[in-house]
């Protein structure tokens, strides 16, 4: 069987867009014999009147859709069961080795985004297409089918650890591989790991003046020296052909990593994860457990920075430490920072203040779990009451008070919920006065809007 990839796995979800769930299926054709098995395997599943209707077709649950593909030679073959890769939604999760919460999404097409109420409670899966889409085995009524991605719909992703990432950058034009979408992807994924914005925007600005933020970025004078684009590098990389990754000396990636020892354990990291040596979402996993291992004073500081000029100093001068650290490289590196600062933390100040504001959001999050799901009470809310309404720990009137928020104040649910002395109470989501509240709001005084 061929090895399995991101781009397979898209192509295959592609495929099946319009065919039925059947629940507890991997791809098999449906027929009397498949449909009686299941009624007895999972009677609860099964009470539609329309499966008879839906024989000679191939069926897939949510997991199912992904297992169709690593047991299918192609969209439409026969699947061969493979029980060491049998797995369900939460199985899939547990047995990726990259993997975060969906704040830090790298949106890469191949990867799986998961919903579930914590890590071990995982309730489906689906295969983001790279197009800013999901293609899901939704449910019996609506099948498999492409959905618009919403962060808010999912919790979690990651990289399935039976498939190969080949989602290197197949482009050589400089205008074309930095774009937006990409700077937004980094600062989404290094926000959500160090949780400060001067950090993120320090670290940033130092990652643009290395690679202009080009994930499969040769150093440019080995480009010449060696002959090869970025594109043929990574791939002769990737294929084994190119031996020397390690001890060429040549910059590569994000942070242009030059020293065999970095290189060389970029190399293991990728192939551990069954990445392409110059994936965007696999390079930002391994920096941040560079980062972690080796660089925690950087780190440290990255998390505690009270200016962009700060943070992209330590990056400059304990983490990158170019052959130039003097104050025009320092200048340079902290305005390249400060762009990212003012477009995506929203607030502009000069790239040398000591200024100790921040757009930093402080989180208080109910420790008592959501109990129930609902997708259709998933959407945007509004309190109702004069009086407004309580968030608290728990669901019921018994519970502690995380804040007390105004009539009108708009609320978000994500379909999470539990119920008590038969009343409703949404797990919520708001952020007010500059802290991020999650917790749980009597349902009676929400209007969903």
């Amino acid at each position: 069987m061929a090895t399995k990839t991101n781009a397979g796995l898209v192509a295959y979800a592609k495929a099946q867009v319009g065919l039925p769930y059947w629940y507890g299926t991997y791809g098999q054709t449906a027929n009397a014999s498949l449909l009686s098995a299941k009624k007895k395997q999972y009677p609860d599943y099964y009470t539609a009147d329309d499966f008879k209707s839906q024989y000679g077709k191939r069926v897939h649950d949510c997991s199912g859709l992904i297992k169709g593909y690593l047991w299918s030679d192609s969209a439409t073959s026969t699947p061969t069961y493979k029980s060491s890769q049998d797995k369900s939604a939460t199985g899939l999760y547990t047995a990726a080795t990259m993997k975060d919460k969906i704040s830090t999404f790298p949106k890469t097409a191949g990867l799986l985004v998961f919903r579930g109420t914590s890590t071990s409670n995982i309730t489906h899966v689906g295969v983001y297409g790279g197009d800013g889409y999901v293609y899901e085995a939704k449910n019996h009524a609506s099948g498999v089918c492409k959905t618009a991605y919403k962060q808010s719909d999912w919790n979690y992703w990651a990289q399935c650890s039976y498939i190969t990432d080949d989602t290197a950058a197949d482009v050589t034009s400089l205008a074309v591989q930095t774009t937006a979408v990409d700077e937004k992807t980094i600062w989404d994924y290094l926000y959500g790991k160090i949780g400060n914005a001067y950090g993120v925007a320090g670290l940033m600005g130092n990652l643009y003046a290395e690679s202009a933020l080009i994930a499969n970025n040769l150093e440019n004078t080995y480009n010449t020296k060696l002959d090869m684009t970025d594109k043929e590098y990574t791939d002769a990389v990737d294929s084994g052909s190119y031996t020397a990754f390690s001890s060429d000396s040549a910059g590569y990636g994000l942070a242009q990593w030059t020293y065999s020892t970095r290189k060389k354990a970029l190399l293991e990291y990728a192939v551990a994860q069954k990445a392409s040596v110059g994936s965007l979402s696999m390079q930002l996993a391994f920096l941040y457990k560079e980062m972690s291992e080796s660089y925690g004073a950087v780190l440290d500081t990255l998390k505690n920075a009270t200016s962009v000029l700060q943070a992209s100093n330590i990056v400059l001068t304990k983490y990158e430490i170019p052959a130039d650290t003097g104050t025009s490289v320092q200048t340079k590196r902290a305005g390249y920072g400060q762009t990212y600062y003012d477009k995506y933390a929203g607030i502009s100040s000069s790239a040398s203040s000591g200024s100790t504001s921040t757009s930093t959001v402080t989180e208080k999050t109910a420790t008592d779990p959501a109990k129930s799901f609902s997708e259709s009470l998933a959407g945007t809310y509004k309190v109702s009451p004069s009086s407004g309404v309580n968030v608290r720990n728990g669901a019921g009137t018994g519970k502690s008070i995380l804040v007390a928020l105004p009539k009108d104040t708009k609320v978000q649910n994500y379909g999470y919920y539990t119920s008590a002395s038969g009343v409703k109470w949404l797990y919520i989501q708001v952020t007010y006065n500059n802290i991020k509240y999650t917790g749980f709001c009597c349902g009676t005084y929400l209007k969903k809007q």
